[in-house]
């Protein structure tokens, strides 16, 4: 199935779900007005189905929406009884849909009141890839054809075109796409392309020194705006570490060790949660890899404990579980 296809079946699907009155909303996709990007679309009206997009630009974790409208914190508008149980239907991803699993698991997202419509992904474009391959011209336009590749019309009106993979979100390529099932409707066929998966050796040949330099040096660039907290789906805290000041965890400024805690304290609040779908990295103005913990603690879990955030929705948090049997060596002999 092509991406116009699932676009239009998507389209097709939420005005039927909002249709029929089994979702109130219906969160997905819509044209943004830079290239290579698209923007969140909140609908409530059958309608409006027509603006929702499916492409390679897609990149919002939709999920983060979801624990702010369940609690309230996040007000809207909607047609019928206020006071009636909102249901929601969302476009995912299968990294998405991981989300919403971890989200559900800990009881901050009611299952029976979410419609999950999962699509056919190969992976979204990164941003900053395809501006560096373009050296410094400006897109005004982008689009993509079947095969995947992503056609882009310059400022002086030719047009280039820029291969798929060299311009994929490093978390898409180190995607097995494992996840995309238990949604309530699925759209194209989620299959894991060749040779992908798994995070690249790049930790385990580094002493801890140097492994200290690459986190120190990579975070240095950091201005603390906390963009990758606001789009974190599973950073959902009403009281965050880094806004305390009663204790306070974390100084005001941008010296070194405010900047490593921030990176460290969040990166282990994401142990055995994280879902890796890339969104933290998308949204940092600086450029920066905040996956570059986050995905070696995964691995950790995965290899210690056999565990992998949010393939469902029955299973416990892997810091919500202890058994006798557990490896203790690594409390030991790091």
């Amino acid at each position: 199935m092509t991406r116009k296809e699932i676009q239009s079946r998507l389209q097709e699907t939420a005005g039927e779900l909002l249709r029929s009155g089994r979702v109130d909303l219906f969160i997905g996709h819509a044209k943004a007005s830079l290239p290579l990007r698209c923007r969140p679309l909140v609908i409530s009206r059958a309608e409006e189905a027509g603006e929702l997009v499916w492409n390679s630009f897609c990149q919002n974790n939709l999920s983060v929406y979801l624990p702010g409208l369940f609690s309230g914190s996040i007000p809207i508008e909607r047609e019928g009884d206020p006071e009636s149980p909102l249901r929601i239907g969302l476009a995912v991803k299968p990294c998405d849909a991981r989300s919403v699993r971890m989200l559900v698991q800990e009881r901050q997202v009611d299952r029976e009141r979410v419609v999950l419509v999962g699509l056919g992904c190969t992976g979204m474009i990164d941003r900053r890839k395809a501006l560096a391959v373009l050296e410094g011209k400006e897109a005004l336009g982008a689009g993509e054809d079947d095969s995947g590749d992503i056609h882009v019309v310059l400022e002086d009106g030719t047009e280039t075109t820029l291969a798929r993979d060299a311009v994929l979100a490093d978390a898409c390529l180190e995607c097995a796409l494992e996840g995309a099932g238990d949604c309530d409707l699925t759209i194209g066929q989620m299959t894991p392309p060749e040779g992908r998966g798994g995070p690249r050796a790049d930790v385990e040949s580094m002493t801890l020194e140097e492994r200290w330099k690459r986190f120190s040096d990579g975070v240095s660039e950091c201005i603390r705006c906390y963009a990758c907290r606001q789009v974190c789906p599973l950073c959902y805290c009403k009281d965050c570490f880094a806004d305390r000041t009663s204790p306070r965890w974390l100084g005001i400024g941008n010296c070194g060790s405010d900047l490593e805690g921030f990176h460290l304290i969040r990166a282990f609040h994401m142990a055995g949660r994280c879902t890796d779908c890339g969104a933290c990295v998308a949204a940092c103005p600086m450029g920066i890899d905040t996956r570059w913990l986050t995905r070696w603690l995964n691995r950790d879990a995965e290899l210690i404990f056999g565990y992998r955030a949010g393939l469902s929705f029955d299973g416990k948090p892997l810091l919500c579980e202890f058994s006798m049997e557990d490896p203790q060596e690594f409390l030991t002999e790091p």
